[in-house]
């Protein structure tokens, strides 16, 4: 496989996905918006991504613009991971009636990815126009920071999935609710519990993966070693560790979309 290949395919890839992510955002609707909406701005960014690698002729400022998207990619997929998780839970009724706390656990983790992606930005297109030892070391810092602050977003992320498989009794130490807190009908509760449950497992699947996306991306911008970019590395390294992890969290979340039907369409 040649570096346009890998482009044309990471373009097609990618447009033929955006498909069925439309399918669960309109499926889901309102209980999903937040998860799938993500996840097709992922899928987006790497469609703009792969046509502008694709350019042969680009020109310096487009190739930095390429491997900036490469680098902050990786926000959008945490994202679509939480909002997903969110929904999860809630057709678990995990949240039930603590909705408070569940909301304020995902503004938290939205306060660690948003400053992480704006330092990560800045960082990274610093870097691709430093001309100074002082930028540098500064644009360095950001980017340690940025990097850092998404690697701390994904190990929370993990955390909060591993909770999330807890009875909704243990979970939060609360009483168990006496009905769902979306369904009233005892089996259509039991339904929609199975349901949220397949939304978590979709989610604890891809975590692995997106977990290796992230440690190529400090690995990459920490030691700044120019094969191991995402957008410009080594071939190899591009497909192993940026390319194929991505490509197997995203369609394991959409999976597990598809094979969930929302509780809100009952």
């Amino acid at each position: 496989m040649t570096a346009d290949a890998l482009s044309t395919a990471t373009l097609a890839i990618y447009a033929v996905l955006d498909i069925p992510v439309f399918f669960c955002l309109v499926r889901h609707g309102k209980a999903g918006l937040v998860g799938w909406v993500y996840l097709l701005a992922f899928c987006t960014l790497r469609i703009v991504g792969g046509a502008m690698a694709m350019d042969r002729n680009s020109s310096s400022n487009s190739s930095s613009s390429a491997s900036l998207i490469a680098n902050i990619g990786l926000s959008p997929l945490l994202l679509a991971a939480s909002g997903i998780l969110h929904e999860g839970r809630r057709y678990r009724a995990a949240a039930g009636d603590n909705k408070k706390t569940e909301w304020l656990l995902d503004l938290a983790f939205h306060a660690i990815v948003a400053p992480g992606v704006a330092l990560l930005a800045a960082g990274a297109s610093g870097l691709q126009r430093a001309n100074t030892a002082t930028s540098s070391k500064t644009d360095l810092v950001l980017v340690s920071v940025g990097i850092a602050l998404l690697a701390a977003a994904w190990v929370g992320l993990w955390i909060w999935t591993a909770f999330s498989f807890l009875p909704s009794s243990v979970f939060l130490g609360r009483r168990q609710p006496r009905k769902n807190a979306m369904i009233d009908n005892a089996g259509a509760a039991a339904t929609v519990h199975g349901d949220g449950t397949k939304l978590l497992w979709g989610v604890a699947a891809a975590l692995p993966f997106i977990g290796v996306r992230v440690l190529c991306s400090l690995v990459a911008l920490m030691t700044r070693r120019a094969y191991l970019n995402p957008s410009t590395g080594a071939l190899s390294i591009r497909v192993v560790v940026v390319f194929l992890p991505e490509l197997v969290a995203c369609p394991v979340l959409i999976a597990a979309g598809v094979a969930t039907r929302p509780a809100v369409s009952r």
